[in-house]
């Protein structure tokens, strides 16, 4: 299991402190869990395995798959829905609306 968090942190380019940071832990208590001197609580690995989008399971070495197929069929269903609501409220707005919107996100996305 150490190594599993070392090289999912490793592939996300995270610092041991940016991690702990994200998952609320502490930087001291993740690098002992990477050299093996402790092991994280049930609670750090659920928050581990939505900070690196991998099931539990594959953290704590239980399974090769980084995520079960239900879990990406679930995703992508949630994600669809997501698209989908966006789209409606997208179609209400009137063109004067569309535009200030188009500006609004251009200035926040740095293109102004």
């Amino acid at each position: 299991m150490k190594t599993r968090i070392k090289q999912l942190r490793q592939e996300k380019n995270y610092t041991q402190e940016f991690l702990a940071i994200k998952v609320g832990a502490n930087q001291t208590a993740l690098s002992r869990i990477e050299c093996g001197l402790s092991i994280p609580d049930a609670d750090l690995i659920v928050r581990l395995s939505a900070a690196f989008h991998v099931s539990a399971d594959y953290i704590l070495c239980l399974s090769d798959q980084r995520l079960s197929e239900n879990n990406t069929a679930k995703r992508n269903a949630d994600a669809r829905s997501g698209y989908q609501t966006q789209l409606s409220l997208l179609q209400r707005l009137t063109p004067n609306q569309r535009i200030h919107l188009q500006h609004f996100l251009e200035s926040i996305g740095g293109l102004y």
